[in-house]
């Protein structure tokens, strides 16, 4: 966003924005950063269950394929017994399944095998769980599923001030490491916040690229061992808002350049559009997004703010450029990084998902943050009542 060192205008801007809402305090303040030990827990099995999808065939009887994180396995059908199978697993990793011996898989039932896994120098054997299911479906044809999924997690304990809590982190992509890439596969994180011994609900599970509240402090996760041994957090003074709160000043920089302040849309509506270029339903409702502008223009000014990555900036600015969208855009190329994402991106039931619809009234209330609703009517019903109100 800052194109070089003389630019002081800019990067004074950019410190102003993170003073946003007493929620964002100057972020060059000093940080405290602190590391939660973490220990495998083999008892856990993971709400992540996914189909082993064998692709090639050997045989009539023998297909092989690949589970959920990446391991070879191949199933043989026998006739004694009947509908069973023998499993190959590929647990050593070699990627050579003659040398691991087969077990045996019967209908409507599970087995537990060990990979191992390997960061660097240091390697140890994980468990996972491989369930058979075969049962008639509504029209009475038997249907086979052979799954896979995670039987461990990471956990500890987060203690900070007064309070402590089981905290947990999951291997998503069952690929024995645990990194960015299961943040980004969903959420990832639990905090166990009532302390009943289970993480349980929206408010304590978490994706780990969101802003982390807890015992009256917001944190973020700043790294992750690959082995799950520990994991960093970072004291943040960003907060997730709350609709209905009054948003303090804050200022964006367009890709133009612009200079943008809160203080300047005082007594006109303005709406927040995150979106990525990856996000087909983000892009398709751009002409519902061109509709209201058309309609509500006197009232309303509409900024689109793009969350790619820096890798994908080119890709955005085409399907910018492609819709004739006339509205200021704010591109940071920071991805799920990008402050103001982190910011709007996890108030309490979007998780970082998009397309995100945030609308502050006249007033500088915040009155939506959602999908929009089907053809954004949501949305729409929320700007014609902040109409009324104002």
């Amino acid at each position: 966003m800052i194109k070089s060192n003389f630019k002081t205008v800019r990067w004074m801007v950019l410190n102003l924005f993170l003073t946003m809402m007493t929620a964002l305090p100057a972020q060059s303040q000093a940080q405290k950063t602190f590391s939660v030990p973490l220990t495998i827990n083999e008892n856990e099995p993971s709400f992540m269950n996914s189909a082993i999808q064998f692709s090639q065939k050997i045989s009539e009887t023998i297909r092989i394929g690949k589970a959920h994180g990446g391991v070879l396995v191949s199933a043989e059908r026998v006739t004694n017994p009947p509908d069973a199978y023998q499993l190959r697993v590929d647990s050593d990793g070699d990627g050579d399944l003659a040398n691991n011996a087969s077990v045996l898989l019967l209908p409507n039932s599970s087995i537990e095998v060990r990979v191992l896994r390997r960061w660097g120098s240091e390697k140890r054997e994980l468990p996972y769980t491989i369930q058979y299911s075969r049962q008639p479906d509504q029209n009475n044809q038997i249907r086979e599923r052979i799954s896979w999924a995670t039987r461990y997690r990471a956990e500890g304990k987060l203690q900070f001030g007064k309070c402590e809590a089981l905290f947990v982190a999951m291997d998503l992509t069952g690929d024995g490491v645990f990194d960015q890439e299961d943040f980004s596969q969903g959420t990832s994180i639990g905090l166990d916040r009532n302390n009943d011994g289970r993480i349980w609900g929206k408010e304590e599970w978490l994706r780990g690229n969101q802003i982390v509240e807890y015992c009256g402090t917001a944190f973020l996760i700043n790294a992750i061992a690959a082995n799950g041994s520990s994991l960093t957090l970072v004291e943040t003074s960003l907060r997730v808002p709350k609709l209905g709160a009054e948003l303090p000043e804050f200022a964006l920089e367009t890709t133009t350049g612009k200079t943008i302040r809160l203080r300047q849309l005082k007594g006109k509506m303005y709406l927040l559009d995150f979106w990525a270029s990856w996000c087909k339903p983000c892009v398709e409702k751009f002409s519902l997004v061109k509709q209201l502008d058309a309609e509500y223009r006197k009232d309303l000014e509409i900024f689109a703010v793009n969350v790619d990555d820096e890798a994908r900036q080119t890709m955005a600015r085409e399907i910018i450029k492609n819709y004739e969208l006339q509205w200021p855009q704010v591109m940071s190329g920071k991805g799920e990084a990008d402050p103001l994402w982190k910011t709007f991106g996890g108030m309490e039931g979007n998780r970082l998902s998009i397309p995100l619809y945030v609308l502050v009234d006249a007033k500088g209330f915040l009155r939506y943050a959602g999908n929009g609703g089907e053809n954004l009517s949501e949305l729409r019903h929320t700007i014609e009542a902040a109409k009324k109100r104002n």
